[in-house]
């Protein structure tokens, strides 16, 4: 019998981000487009290519968003760091 704490270990996956993600840290705040309009949001998780995003407040009622239940998935070579 495996215990849940070994079975957990196993199931995490280690991500290496690619080069175009390093600057995209977890809650960086970032602009993109997506369905060519442009959003802007914060980094919530990263991907190896891309990286999940929580859209800003000010675009939560836009119909984009709420399709996506306010997270869209973006690469890194789509995105631009906000100051």
């Amino acid at each position: 019998m495996v215990s849940n704490e070994k079975r957990n270990d196993q199931n995490k996956q280690i991500i290496e981000v690619n080069e175009l993600g390093e600057p995209f840290s977890e809650r960086t705040h970032v602009s993109f487009i997506f369905n060519r309009q442009h959003f802007k949001g914060i980094v919530e998780k990263q991907l190896k290519n891309s990286a999940i995003i929580d859209f800003d407040d000010e675009y939560s009622g836009s119909e984009t968003a709420l399709d996506l239940k306010q997270k869209v998935v973006i690469s890194y070579s789509k995105m631009k760091l906000l100051n």
